[in-house]
């Protein structure tokens, strides 16, 4: 065997071995640069998508309707995953100097990876060890006038956000959801097989199979750490899919057998039942 086959059967383990790869290979994760430099005064972020902001120097204050403001004073991730209304303010004159992008989760909140994580999550950079290059980085591109900036920022905050849910899982920050199972190596081994063939007949038992666990316990501990039954997990992974292929242009029979439906019917009643319309209804207002 070849140093180039030795290379491939070392990717493709890698792959099989990393559920958190596998889960936002299938669920997608974008980010589109919206600010870097020196924010002064008042700045309002109600666009319909999450945001990720990282301070790089302070202070900076976060506000949103219903909640206490909360002072930024060190360097600092702040991350909304859902289009959640807020506001920064900085001092007028000193400023703070910050990167801010669009975030979009496979496209709409129906994206499992989001099911159980906080509306607001805030972290400081020095506790995201190894990270420091990254960030240092981020910040060069932010304040540089070079070609390619805005690519070589949404790709670094795309990283920041990786490293963010790594942090997530393997502290157990994250009681809940996608990442509360991941967190725990026999859901983790259920939750992988799901999401690399979310087409096939799964059942209860055989995802229980894969855990390692007796039907009963899996089923109790898959709805405590990811806060739904299996059954409904894999149908919020399956839609979500399908949107994404949908928009991406792929027919509806095409997409129906992809994530594990017998027909275009089957596939548009579960939309129905789950978003209140048809998938051409709801492509059509896209």
């Amino acid at each position: 065997m070849g140093d180039r086959d030795l290379l491939s059967e070392e990717t493709r383990q890698s792959s099989k071995d990393d559920p958190l790869s596998l889960v936002l290979s299938r669920l997608g994760l974008a980010t589109d640069l919206f600010f870097s430099g020196t924010m002064c005064g008042r700045s309002a972020f109600d666009t319909p998508y999450g945001h990720l902001h990282v301070v790089r120097r302070g202070p900076a204050t976060l506000h949103a309707p219903g909640c206490e403001p909360v002072e930024i004073d060190r360097p600092s991730l702040v991350l909304y995953p859902r289009a959640i209304a807020h506001d920064l303010v900085a001092d007028d004159m000193a400023g703070a100097d910050l990167v801010c992008a669009r975030l979009s989760f496979g496209g709409d909140d129906a994206n499992p990876l989001l099911v159980g994580f906080p509306d607001r999550f805030i972290i400081g950079l020095d506790e995201l060890s190894g990270l420091e290059r990254t960030i240092a980085l981020l910040f060069e591109e932010a304040f540089a006038d070079a070609y390619g900036s805005r690519a070589a920022i949404n790709a670094l905050m795309q990283v920041l956000l990786v490293m963010l849910f790594r942090f997530c899982v393997n502290r157990g920050l994250i009681d809940t959801g996608l990442l509360g199972g991941l967190a725990d190596s026999r859901l983790g081994r259920s939750l992988q097989a799901v999401h690399a063939a979310p087409e096939r007949n799964w059942s209860v038992e055989s995802l229980a199979d894969e855990a390692g666990m007796s039907r009963a316990n899996f089923a109790a501990l898959f709805k405590a750490r990811v806060g739904m039954p299996p059954a409904d997990y894999l149908t919020t992974l399956r839609l979500a899919i399908a949107k994404q292929r949908l928009r991406a242009g792929r027919s509806l029979k095409a997409v129906a057998g992809e994530v594990g439906y017998a027909s275009t019917t089957a596939l548009s009643r579960a939309f129905t039942r789950r978003f209140g319309c048809n998938p051409r209804e709801w492509l059509a207002r896209k």
